[in-house]
């Protein structure tokens, strides 16, 4: 997931705080005239045309912040109060520009950072990458045909045995401090696999079939790098682990099922919607 500085609301917050507070520092103001001799009505309209002006460029980065970033990313205790502070701030940098302006501006700027790292780490650990998607055409009595679709491949179409159905992702996961500072876990999308749940008598367990599917070529990482990484996984800076990861989900018939690896390792099966 690519960060993006128009997909948080904080973006749009911080402009809708720095209008908001040049129009309250507008109409907290006495309006003077610039000049001698100039009316002082004129001056009157200027400013209440001033104020307008920035309120309504408050109002309009306000609603790009519920429509762009999506309806959802609003509903924030925390982005009230970054909004309530950022506005506090400008505010006094406009109307005492002389006495405090200059400190308000760097609080504006620490408070700029603060939340620029709070939503970049906010973004990493919670950021993921979809490496394939499976669509279940058929899963009843047993087996299952199963629509495997990734990077830089054709679709496949295979039929497996099992009501269980696995991808088998190599993973790098990396250390959380890298992870903050934008990397990713790499992987290396090897296939499917697939399980079936068998009765005996210590209880029920998986089993593994013999209808597995591979890619000739893997999406991801080389198996060279791969190979190197696991061979020297704690001793290279900045690693946590190295593992293979083989997660099982039950195949429901005519659903999509969406592939991805976190930033902060393991690989998740999502079902998506249907269209």
């Amino acid at each position: 997931m690519a960060y993006n500085l128009l997909a948080t609301p904080y973006s749009w917050a911080l402009l809708t705080a720095l209008f908001l507070g040049a129009a309250l520092q507008r109409a907290t103001r006495r309006a003077r005239p610039r000049y001698l001799g100039d009316d002082p009505e004129r001056a009157r309209s200027s400013k209440w045309l001033s104020f307008s002006l920035y309120l309504s460029l408050a109002v309009a980065f306000a609603l790009g912040a519920v429509f762009v970033p999506g309806p959802r990313r609003i509903v924030d205790p925390f982005l009230l109060y970054f909004f309530l502070a950022g506005t506090a701030v400008f505010f006094l940098a406009f109307r005492f520009r002389k006495s405090i302006g200059l400190i308000a501006l760097l609080l504006a700027l620490a408070l700029t950072f603060t939340v620029a790292l709070f939503v970049r780490s906010l973004t990493a650990f919670t950021g993921e990458t979809e490496i394939g998607r499976v669509r279940a055409l058929a899963a009843r009595g047993g087996q299952m045909k199963l629509e495997i679709i990734a990077a830089r491949h054709e679709p496949v179409i295979r039929a497996m045995a099992g009501d269980y159905f696995a991808p088998v992702v190599k993973v790098v996961i990396f250390d959380d401090v890298f992870v903050f500072l934008g990397a990713k876990s790499w992987y290396r999308f090897e296939g499917l696999t697939s399980f079936a749940l068998q009765k005996s008598e210590s209880g029920r367990s998986f089993r593994q079939q013999d209808t597995d599917f591979y890619f000739p070529f893997p999406a991801g990482i080389s198996e060279q790098l791969w190979d190197l990484y696991e061979r020297y996984d704690n001793r290279v800076p900045g690693v946590r682990s190295v593992q293979v990861e083989i997660d099982l989900k039950k195949a429901r018939e005519l659903a999509t099922y969406s592939l991805r690896v976190q930033n902060d390792g393991g690989v998740q099966i999502v079902e998506l919607p249907p269209p």
